[in-house]
């Protein structure tokens, strides 16, 4: 019997956590999608500092996109991968 409530104890547990992980990463998405809404390339590369290459500038915002799965658009050139992308 004390196994069983144990495991039972362990299950709720366990789904408690994912629920409020997956709650956590819902407001933290929310708050990205908020505080960097869609722009497109030309808007990119006005960010971008003079002087940099726009077909190397736009190379490496596909290649950030891609490689942290966030949506193309909402890829700046100001963004800290630590701070703004949560990549650490």
């Amino acid at each position: 019997m004390f196994t069983f409530v144990s495991v039972v104890v362990t299950v709720c547990i366990v789904t408690v956590c994912i629920v409020a992980t997956r709650q956590r990463q819902a407001r933290k998405l929310a708050a990205f999608r908020q505080r960097f809404p869609p722009i497109d390339d030309q808007e990119f590369l006005r960010r971008c500092s003079p002087g940099v290459n726009a077909e190397t500038a736009l190379r490496v915002r596909r290649v950030v996109a891609e490689q942290l799965g966030i949506d193309y658009d909402r890829v700046y050139p100001e963004q800290s991968f630590v701070d703004d992308l949560d990549f650490d």
